[in-house]
């Protein structure tokens, strides 16, 4: 079935090329979908994939179409089924921006993968984005950061309010630096926008105005190595 992803599996095998992975790598796809990468990393790259995702549907979907596959539920954010230094990479394939707590999810991936260890993220980012609206994202992150929060309240709060991520679009900058406040070092950066259009269609939202400029919203594909061997 065609992935409404940019790049597609195109993109996926771009990741791994650049991860410079071998044949019978461990690999967790947070985010999986319906499988197809899981599938395509398994059956066509000699990998040992299997994901995660906090859709009961997608993942009863994914064992329908790839029979055999290793999905099950999970959330990226709380990998505790997992042991540390179980994984030679992580991927996350549009499913970054998704999450409630991205840095919690990075901060996982990281525990949860060897040293040496590659993470692999494609997703939406702002490209040229207006300074003042990054300053004031950041100040509203940080006001939010210290805010104290009542039992039960975050569950109810939606998209964790982060300087790195703004109406489900990262900025390339800050979510460098948090990356690597996380510990990973990063490898490669790529544009890879001529991919999004037929995407765009389907979400034409995204570029949009904001504050009286109009956004403009692209897609990368970025690689980072846990340090060590």
């Amino acid at each position: 079935m065609a992935i409404l992803r940019p790049g597609g599996l195109e993109l996926t095998d771009r990741g791994m090329e650049l991860a410079e992975f071998s044949k019978g790598s461990r690999i967790l796809d947070v985010g999986c979908g319906e499988g197809d990468s899981v599938a395509h990393l398994n059956e066509d790259l000699g990998m040992d994939a299997e994901g995660i995702d906090m859709n009961l549907v997608r993942i009863s979907d994914a064992k329908e179409q790839h029979p055999g596959i290793n999905v099950n539920f999970g959330d990226g954010e709380f990998l505790d089924a997992y042991m540390s230094f179980t994984f030679d990479g992580v991927l996350m394939e549009g499913s970054l921006s998704q999450i409630n707590m991205p840095d919690e999810a990075l901060h996982e991936a990281y525990c949860v993968m060897k040293k040496g260890g590659k993470l692999i993220i494609s997703d939406l980012y702002e490209i040229d984005p207006d300074p003042q609206q990054m300053k004031a994202v950041r100040i509203e992150a940080d006001r939010q950061a210290r805010m104290p929060h009542k039992e039960g309240e975050c569950e109810d709060r939606g998209l964790k309010f982060t300087d790195f991520r703004f109406e489900g679009a990262f900025y390339e900058e800050p979510l460098r630096r948090m990356i690597e406040e996380v510990g990973f070092k990063i490898t490669g950066f790529e544009d890879h926008s001529e991919n999004a259009e037929e995407f765009f269609e389907y979400f034409p939202h995204l570029n949009t105005e904001s504050g009286g400029r109009k956004r403009r919203i692209g897609y990368f594909l970025l690689t980072a190595e846990k340090p060590g061997k």
